[in-house]
């Protein structure tokens, strides 16, 4: 380098040119390898992101002035970097905050999800047992549809039971009625003189054979005709006496006995009354008596001129 003089950059700059071998050896001693290695490393860097500058950075010549270009451009991005860093940074505190928040809400939601695991457990327990409740439940259910399907050919036996006992109840009611009918009926025939004392002495009863050969005779002297005949046939009781009051007058008694003389006995009394007294030819008074008497039987014996004992 003695046949050299520099004193300026430029003729450094010019010494370089003619012997091209310096310049690659300058190059390696002034730079090191690491930024020997940086613009391929920076163009790496920047392949996504600084995509301009790796062109420009690929356009670099040798020479020191366009070196010095190109970090002042890279001066600038780095400042540029340095913002984006910063940025970069308060992104991360909130991102670690908002870490930490989740972090929070996971731990509670662990704890939930153990609470809820638990509740499934528990809820698994109780489904299982519902199930055999509901196995057991079906089978009482299908007794229970046995049982009252047999309840129902029960009840159906029993409403029929039901209302036979009703029809035996009534016939035995109307059967009972007919004997205390009946039985009423003997007593005042056999006590003819004590029931009908008080309007008649010297009590007879007239037989029924008597009664029935006297309508019969009334019937073919034309007095009274088959309707009547009948109907008066079938009259409970009819007694012979004189009237209390006047023993002069032999009388008649065509009676209707009932436990509880009704409307019907006193209307029957007077019609039979009637038609006795046209085939006997004596005076008949018509004459209803009963252990009680309805309302009806008092308004009509008054009404038809029937004496209604009781």
């Amino acid at each position: 380098m003695s046949g050299y003089q520099i004193e300026t950059i430029h003729d450094l700059i010019r010494i370089l040119k003619d012997q091209p071998e310096w310049k690659e050896e300058l190059r390696r001693l002034i730079l090191t390898e690491e930024l020997l290695a940086l613009p391929a490393a920076f163009e790496r860097f920047r392949q996504e992101e600084f995509k301009p500058l790796v062109e420009r950075v690929d356009r670099i010549e040798g020479d020191v002035h366009v070196l010095k270009q190109d970090v002042a451009v890279l001066k600038e991005d780095v400042a540029v970097l340095k913002e984006d860093v910063a940025v970069l940074k308060e992104d991360v505190a909130v991102l670690k905050e908002d870490v930490a928040v989740l972090k929070e809400d996971v731990a509670v939601l662990k704890e939930d999800v153990a609470v809820l695991k638990e509740d499934v457990a528990v809820l698994k327990e109780d489904v299982a047992v519902l199930k055999e409740d509901v196995a057991v439940l079906k089978q009482d259910v299908a007794i229970l549809k046995q049982d009252v399907a047999v309840l129902k050919q029960d009840v159906d036996i029993l409403k029929q039971d039901v209302a036979d006992l009703k029809q035996d109840v009534a016939k035995l009611k109307t059967d009972v009625g007919d004997l205390k009918g009946d039985n009423f009926q003997r007593k005042v025939r056999e006590n003819a003189a004590a029931y009908l004392g008080r309007l008649i002495s010297r009590a007879r009863v007239v037989p029924h054979e008597q009664l029935a050969d006297i309508l019969e005779d009334a019937f073919d002297e034309g007095k009274i005709n088959e309707s009547e005949r009948d109907d008066a046939m079938v009259i409970d009781l009819v007694v012979r006496g004189r009237l209390r009051h006047d023993k002069t007058r032999e009388v008649l008694l065509a009676t209707e006995v009932s436990v509880v003389a009704d409307r019907h006995d006193v209307e029957r009394a007077a019609r039979r009354a009637a038609v006795i007294g046209r085939a006997f030819g004596l005076e008949t008074i018509g004459v209803a008596v009963g252990q009680d008497r309805t309302e009806g039987a008092a308004e009509a014996a008054e009404a038809l001129d029937v004496v209604l004992i009781v």
